[in-house]
């Protein structure tokens, strides 16, 4: 089975979405590149069904992949810490009812919620998430306000443990959605969340994209190695500044264990820029891989990837029982 627990979707709003994205972000060469990946131009996000064409193509896309099961990712706004949300710096919004819809609607999606834990409902609403099938939990501390080691925090990790719900973090440098420090994005400030009982999934493994940036790799390692909850998702690895880390992390002894595959649609892997760590023609072969969810798998594998790192997000995910009772047919239907 290959699991990706790292799929991001957007929208405008349309259709009476609580989709959002801001004026400074659709301008963004991110947005234009986002929406190329969808086979749409920069017109579509005033169109009256955006949001309905840009889940279309990521369905169907999953569909047509070798990919069994994906998580589709809610984003939260920012919030000040008042608790009061914070619309001048929010850059997206991805509605968690309009994703979990969708993934209650598509048998291969699994639905990823985000909650930011300053919003005075904020327990409230992870609860009733929760009922709705939430499989995990989605932060990025940098776009979002969130100091992860913050007390107000803690009640919401408590809930996460009870729940056994896991919480999937970015970590490392942000450059899409950047609004506030990269030091929020500092792996050593989830230390409160493990030490109570949260599963953490640090996404990116505190790399860095660009080799100017500061890198808490040497940091998620540590923890990664000392913690027993603490993963590390691999979403975006298919580049240049992160290829040889991955080559690293397979051949540690006990960190390879901790790794979980995602791909970070819409992000694309790069082939080219990772020869050294793959070979030429590979290289040009996965550039030719049109699917952007089969390139992403197969650029993994061609970094040697092993399948259980492709497996592994279904012992970490809370998965509902209608995703299981679905799971255990798909199985059934292979066996025979």
């Amino acid at each position: 089975m290959i699991w990706d627990l790292h799929v991001h979707v957007a929208g405008v709003g349309s259709q009476g979405s609580g989709n959002y994205l801001s004026p400074a972000f659709r301008r963004s060469l991110a947005c234009r590149l986002f929406m190329r990946q969808l086979g749409l131009s920069a017109r579509a996000l005033n169109e009256p069904d955006c949001d309905r064409r840009i889940a279309r193509f990521i369905v169907d896309q999953l569909n047509a992949s070798e990919v069994d099961r994906a998580v589709l990712l809610a984003f939260d706004a920012a919030y000040r810490d008042d608790g009061t949300r914070d619309d001048d710096r929010t850059r997206m919004v991805a509605d968690n009812d309009f994703v979990a819809d969708l993934a209650s609607s598509h048998n291969k999606l699994l639905f990823g919620a985000s909650v930011h834990p300053y919003r005075r409902d904020a327990l409230t609403e992870l609860e009733r998430l929760i009922e709705r099938g939430a499989c995990l939990v989605k932060w990025l501390p940098g776009a979002q306000n969130i100091r992860p080691d913050d007390a107000r925090c803690f009640a919401f990790y408590d809930a996460l443990a009870r729940h056994r719900v896991p919480l999937l973090c970015h970590t490392g440098g942000e450059h899409t959605l950047k609004a506030f420090p990269d030091t929020l994005n500092d792996p050593r400030l989830l230390a409160p969340a493990l030490e109570r009982g949260v599963t953490v999934i640090a996404a990116h493994c505190g790399t860095s994209l660009l080799l100017h940036e500061r890198s808490y790799f040497r940091a998620w390692k540590e923890m990664a190695l000392r913690h027993e909850r603490l993963y590390g998702d691999i979403s975006a690895f298919g580049v240049i500044t992160r290829i040889w880390r991955l080559r690293s992390m397979l051949k540690t002894p006990g960190l390879s264990a901790k790794l979980v595959y995602g791909s970070d649609f819409p992000v694309s892997p790069m082939p080219l820029s990772c020869i050294g760590r793959i070979q030429l023609r590979r290289a040009l072969q996965l550039r030719q891989v049109r699917n952007p969810f089969d390139q992403a798998v197969q650029m993994m594998r061609a970094a040697g990837v092993p399948q259980e790192v492709f497996a592994r997000a279904e012992q970490l995910l809370r998965i509902p029982a209608s995703k299981k009772q679905e799971l255990a047919a798909g199985m059934g239907r292979v066996a025979a």
